[in-house]
């Protein structure tokens, strides 16, 4: 439900600092609104035409989300003006609903979101407000990777051994078969992961396999994929029996057992699970709020679309089941939402785009094409906004 936030301008409270600024018409939702008060980070709404006065007498300590479709072409340069007085304040901007007009290359601290559904974009709040945090406590750490903050030695020893832990739980082989061949990618932002995949053989005739992403990283993120990991149930055996549950099922289960567990501290994740029948190549599959799988095939990229929204935020939700028949030469490429500025961005409507260099990536074989992006996101200097796991499944049939 959205609630009509009172819009406060800066002539009527000139003096009270905040840590997350809203600018634009829109109204913020009742979720983030709880969940900016819950954590105590103090917050207004100003509209677009006060946003100029407001930032040179506000007290801004952490972010702005600014609604770019009031900007047009006549007025993006007055506004990437006050975008970068904000950067050389080390406040971080969070532009949604567009932005076209504005470049972000000598913005650092700036960076685009395609909505502002309540998970993500709270995410990205509360990293920005973080590291706006960091930086005011010691302005040298400015380009240092966001987990060496504040750390002892004692304490990155344990978040190290914890990365290698979870990565104990990531399958040990691939289990490629016949004409079907298997790659996977798994960079986390930090020691730890809010990433988890698996791709298990359920016996001859099928593979099942999924991605989930908690929202957030570190240390909480990565204790919930240890939770999504028992709790995705691909197959079920009861004595000589066993039983393979379809996409459906298995999304559905692992939303009811997030829901049951009634998580403290918001806590939500996306998931995309598949199951292949490696004899007629006809891949069956279901998503819960996670980006849209892409399958490639003639060199074309199609996004693979499904109903479905978070893990863990409705018992009842419904989480739409659909097929598709593959076909020799087909790539499937399944990924978290941290691979994206990396692949593409959404246009004007608000419709996901790949840039020409992941589309060329696609061209190549499987092993090659990820280990290739792989090297991409190790060289790619993300934004404070931006910083994610980076996780990929990616499957092609010779």
């Amino acid at each position: 439900m959205i609630t009509e936030t009172d819009m406060t301008t800066c002539s009527q409270n000139q003096t009270a600092p905040v840590h997350v600024l809203f600018a634009g018409d829109r109204p913020v939702s009742d979720e983030l609104a709880e969940q900016l008060n819950q954590n105590g980070y103090l917050w207004d709404r100003v509209s677009s035409s006060d946003f100029n006065a407001c930032i040179h007498s506000r007290n801004i300590l952490g972010t702005v989300i600014f609604d770019a479709e009031a900007i047009t072409a006549d007025t993006a340069t007055t506004f990437h003006e006050l975008f970068r007085q904000l950067d050389q304040k080390d406040i971080s901007i969070i532009l949604y609903n567009g932005g076209d007009f504005i470049p972000l290359d000598d913005l650092p601290l700036a960076s685009k979101i395609d909505s502002v559904d309540y998970a993500p974009l709270w995410a990205r709040i509360e990293s920005n407000v973080k590291f706006y945090k960091r930086l005011q406590s010691d302005p040298a750490k400015k380009d240092a990777h966001p987990c060496q903050f504040s750390l002892n030695e004692d304490t990155a020893k344990q978040l190290e051994m914890a990365g290698h832990v979870q990565r104990n739980f990531l399958p040990a082989r691939l289990p490629h078969a016949g004409n079907i061949r298997w790659a996977t990618m798994f960079r986390p932002a930090e020691w730890v992961s809010g990433d988890i995949y698996d791709i298990a053989r359920l016996d001859e005739d099928h593979i099942g396999f999924y991605l989930a992403d908690a929202v957030g990283h570190s240390m909480p993120a990565a204790l919930l994929t240890m939770f999504l990991k028992q709790a995705a149930v691909m197959r079920q055996t009861i004595n000589d029996e066993y039983t393979i549950f379809k996409p459906s099922e298995v999304v559905t289960t692992l939303n009811l057992r997030m829901s049951e567990q009634e998580l403290a501290g918001c806590l939500f994740a996306t998931c995309f699970y598949g199951l292949l029948n490696i004899k007629t190549l006809q891949l069956d599959y279901a998503r819960a709020g996670h980006p849209y799988p892409v399958l490639v095939r003639d060199n074309q990229l199609v996004q693979l679309q499904s109903r479905g929204g978070l893990l863990g935020v409705f018992p009842e939700a419904d989480f739409e089941q659909k097929s598709i028949q593959l076909q020799p030469g087909d790539k499937l490429f399944v990924f978290s939402d941290g691979i994206e500025p990396m692949i593409g961005d959404s246009d004007g409507n608000g419709r996901f785009r790949f840039n020409k260099s992941f589309s060329e990536l696609c061209r190549l074989p499987i092993e090659p094409m990820i280990e290739a992006l792989s090297d991409r996101a190790k060289a790619y200097h993300f934004k404070p906004g931006e910083i994610d796991d980076v996780t990929a499944v990616a499957m092609e049939i010779l």
